[in-house]
């Protein structure tokens, strides 16, 4: 990544199970609440067998948040930036015996929001696995993701991931642009995004001593990005009211969580 975008950060020095522990130690709203909506995207959007291509942009070491694409999906794509979160998120994909425990996100998912029983986890995570492949990606490299794996995709989700690694709006804008290209006509775009009152301004979180910024963007910057950068309608993207992700803020300055939904236009006939 350019350091020019990363002054502050060096990911390649990014702790991932320092990070699990921190903030998959326990089930709470800051995994319920981008489950929930993503359960509610797919139930809505799709029909079961959609045979629909799925990208995860900025997976991380986690794999849990493709849960509810399972019965749509025919292929999943986790892409991540850093090397050591790749590793971590193969060996859940492999099932090594010294694999991150994921359970209680699917377990959420499968018991409550599918009201399925409790055998049906076990075999969502497997299927899961089957699905799914992981890459190597760089927002900032033309192209955005490992040769291969340029999509089209039907969905592309980026979970609190494309505003970790800008410092302006003008540089989300253009990298969510690029993001956005991955999409088929027709396909859906859906990420959380942070954001706060003094939108623009940066937000520090640590993993492990070492400091991570967050840019907070507004509601008004996603429509002007999505509509005038990527070529989507108004009519076509959905902002959900702003999520607070707990009585107390996880850092200074992260007030909520704002989630978006926006289609891509279709092919003209």
């Amino acid at each position: 990544m350019s350091s020019e975008l990363h002054v502050d950060q060096d990911y390649e020095k990014f702790e991932p199970w320092a990070y699990i522990k921190e903030y998959y130690g326990k089930l709470d709203c800051w995994h319920r609440n981008p489950l929930k909506n993503l359960h509610d995207f797919y139930t809505s959007h799709f029909q079961r067998g959609a045979n629909l291509k799925v990208l995860n942009y900025g997976c991380g070491p986690i794999v849990a948040f493709e849960a509810s694409a399972v019965p749509y999906a025919q292929e999943i794509v986790l892409a991540e930036y850093a090397e050591q979160n790749r590793a971590v998120a193969k060996l859940w994909l492999d099932k090594d015996p010294s694999r991150p425990d994921f359970s209680a996100l699917y377990r959420y998912v499968v018991e409550e929001l599918e009201r399925q029983g409790a055998g049906e986890v076990e075999e969502r995570q497997d299927a899961i696995r089957c699905l799914s492949t992981i890459c190597s990606c760089d927002i900032y490299q033309d192209p955005l993701i490992q040769k291969g794996y340029e999509g089209p995709y039907d969905v592309v989700y980026s979970g609190a991931c494309i505003e970790d690694a800008c410092y302006t709006i003008e540089v989300f804008g253009a990298a969510l642009s690029k993001l956005c290209d991955q999409l088929k006509p027709g396909g859906c775009l859906v990420m959380s995004v942070c954001t706060g009152t003094e939108a623009g301004t940066l937000n520090m979180n640590y993993v492990d001593s070492i400091r991570y910024v967050e840019l907070k963007v507004r509601e008004t910057d996603i429509y002007e990005i999505l509509q005038q950068r990527c070529g989507f309608v108004r009519e076509s993207i959905t902002i959900l009211p702003l999520v607070h992700l707990s009585p107390e803020p996880l850092s200074d300055n992260l007030e909520c969580t704002m989630y978006v939904i926006a289609q891509k236009k279709s092919s003209a006939i």
